[in-house]
């Protein structure tokens, strides 16, 4: 809900999550924009891929449902500044590459997280590590964030090498952080990435 009252400054609000410039993030390569509810087939089929459902919380293929509630409640969370939800494609083709988002986790901090998944064709071709490398600056740049941090399991070595080509580095292990399958615990990665650190 948005309110205006008489007293209040003229002007549009503040956002703590800026549009992107233009509409999209590109180094020629790859494109970032907004995810949406277009998107939603291709999304649901991104997150039943058997390596993207195993490294969830907790692991596991979402419903279909769950899915469409995600890209068509995108532009929303992006508005009231929780997360900023996008779709990766391929900058010579327009073709769908994969998801990244970064979650406002802790705005009273200046913290964002990032995630990313990629489909599997597009793997290892070095796509990941440029949308988080655009990510990075976009959240550092024009969010204004004063950290940034992603987390993965301890066995996803393809998610570590993508932080680590980005300039993140690895700050810890993280015991039974995160809820398994079955009701187990399972442990984090912790990475993290500041202004001053050099994006790779």
């Amino acid at each position: 809900m948005w309110v205006r009252l008489a007293g209040d400054p003229p002007g549009p609000s503040e956002r703590p999550l800026p549009d992107l410039p233009d509409g999209r993030l590109t180094d020629g390569v790859v494109v970032l924009r907004r995810l949406g509810p277009d998107d939603t087939e291709q999304t649901y089929r991104l997150h039943s891929d058997p390596e993207v459902a195993a490294s969830r919380v907790p692991p596991g293929a979402p419903a279909r449902e769950e899915i469409e509630r995600r890209c068509a409640g995108a532009e929303g969370q992006w508005l009231v500044g929780t997360a900023a939800a996008m779709t990766i494609l391929d900058g010579a083709s327009g073709d769908f590459v994969g998801n990244c988002t970064l979650n406002h986790d802790q705005p009273a901090n200046g913290q964002a997280m990032i995630g990313y998944s990629l489909l599997p064709q597009w793997r290892g071709r070095g796509y990941a590590t440029r949308a988080v490398r655009l990510l990075a600056r976009w959240g550092f740049d024009h969010v204004g964030l004063s950290r940034l941090w992603a987390g993965t399991l301890p066995e996803n070595a393809a998610s570590q090498r993508v932080l680590d080509k980005a300039g993140f580095r690895r700050e810890g292990l993280l015991r039974g952080r995160l809820p398994g399958a079955a009701g187990s615990r399972v442990d984090s990665t912790v990475y993290g990435l500041l202004p001053t650190d050099p994006i790779g």
